[in-house]
């Protein structure tokens, strides 16, 4: 596994937090614009709601995607710093 600098180790930590507050809130406003079409009785296709909901995830990763390979580094060896840091500052060894 490469190690970052703590400044990269830093960014990849803050972007990883911010792509799932980011994906949260996406989540709950599409349950909400559901719900309210539903209580309106509109009629919706599931395919438009599963298409719109593929796009906003594809928006979603392009922070954390340009980071990576700004980084030089895949999403594996993303996730396995990130554990190794979540590890690290609970105290593991």
């Amino acid at each position: 596994m490469r190690t970052l600098s703590p400044k990269d180790l830093d960014r990849l930590v803050r972007t990883h937090r911010n792509l799932k507050i980011s994906a949260l809130v996406t989540v709950l406003v599409m349950f909400g614009v559901m719900f309210l079409l539903i209580a309106a009785e509109l009629s919706f296709s599931p395919a438009c709601g599963i298409a719109v909901g593929v796009g906003l995830g594809a928006l979603l990763l392009v922070p954390q995607q340009r980071l990576l390979a700004e980084l030089g580094i895949d999403k594996d060896e993303a996730k396995a710093i990130l554990q190794a840091e979540r590890k690290r500052r609970r105290g593991g060894s």
